[in-house]
């Protein structure tokens, strides 16, 4: 048997992902393949693990023409605008004391989400990067690796009680769900929200038409949450529209904001 030249064109995804493994990748799977829970492994995924340490705090200057309320008010809340890894990164001096995380990330449906080759080792490249298609072997390799050190953020911000609801269509609910799984621990799921988005079938789908998308509820610990939170999921779901509602429309309101923006 001979061993030919790889193709730069093949993608990684397409061969065996342990041909592409280091010392320290294959110890890593073997290990989680050795233990008694479930673990998703994908290629990049140790780099992607630590990537949230080589992202840079970013200063932020404070619009005042768009600041409301006193300004010991305005302590109390603030619109960040900006890359969301780096604005995590830059207020990573309130980790662990976050109560609820809402967050829509782009959905890997070939329109929305983009990915720089860079990133894998300069996260503070600021370069979008190129459009994933859905013909994109490696998309939802690429995708997961744009999530994870998000997600390691969201878990270091909150407190032990925190709790992180995050929106997903069904391309990556699965991904989704088992990276979740692993980094907070299954026992700490409180719900799989699902909404209806739609009352009529789209004319784009060739078999069943998909009218829900899902909101995935985790706890940092559920054991320290009150009863109550867990009988109520509801309420958090409720309280994650509110807020996205309140992005938009908090300028109009009599709330005591202040706008940050990254520079």
């Amino acid at each position: 048997m001979t061993n030919k030249p790889l193709s730069k064109n093949i993608n990684a995804d397409s061969m065996n992902a342990l041909e592409f493994m280091d010392r320290e990748d294959l110890l890593a799977t073997i290990k989680s393949m050795m233990g008694s829970g479930i673990a998703i492994n994908f290629y990049g995924k140790r780099s992607a693990q630590e990537i949230d340490k080589k992202v840079r705090p970013r200063q932020t200057l404070i619009k005042k023409e768009l600041s409301i309320g006193a300004p010991e008010q305005q302590a109390r809340n603030t619109i960040i605008e900006g890359e969301n890894l780096q604005a995590m990164v830059t207020l990573y001096k309130e980790r662990g004391q976050v109560d609820l995380i809402v967050t829509d990330p782009p959905y890997n449906t070939g329109g929305q989400f983009r990915y720089n080759d860079k990133w894998d080792t300069d996260p503070n490249d600021p370069e979008l990067g190129q459009l994933v298609k859905m013909d994109d072997g490696s998309r939802h390799t690429k995708w997961m690796k744009a999530m994870l050190p998000r997600l390691n953020m969201m878990h270091a911000m909150l407190k032990p009680n925190g709790v992180l609801a995050i929106c997903i269509d069904d391309n990556e609910l699965f991904h989704l769900g088992m990276m979740l799984n692993e980094l907070f621990g299954e026992q700490n799921r409180i719900a799989i929200i699902n909404w209806q988005k739609a009352y009529s079938p789209k004319n784009q789908d060739r078999h069943i038409s998909t009218a829900t998308e899902y909101v995935l509820v985790y706890a940092k610990d559920k054991k320290t949450l009150p009863k109550q939170h867990c009988l109520s999921v509801m309420k958090i779901w409720m309280l994650a529209i509110g807020i996205l509602i309140m992005i938009w429309m908090v300028y109009g309101r009599n709330r005591a904001t202040h706008l940050q923006k990254i520079l």
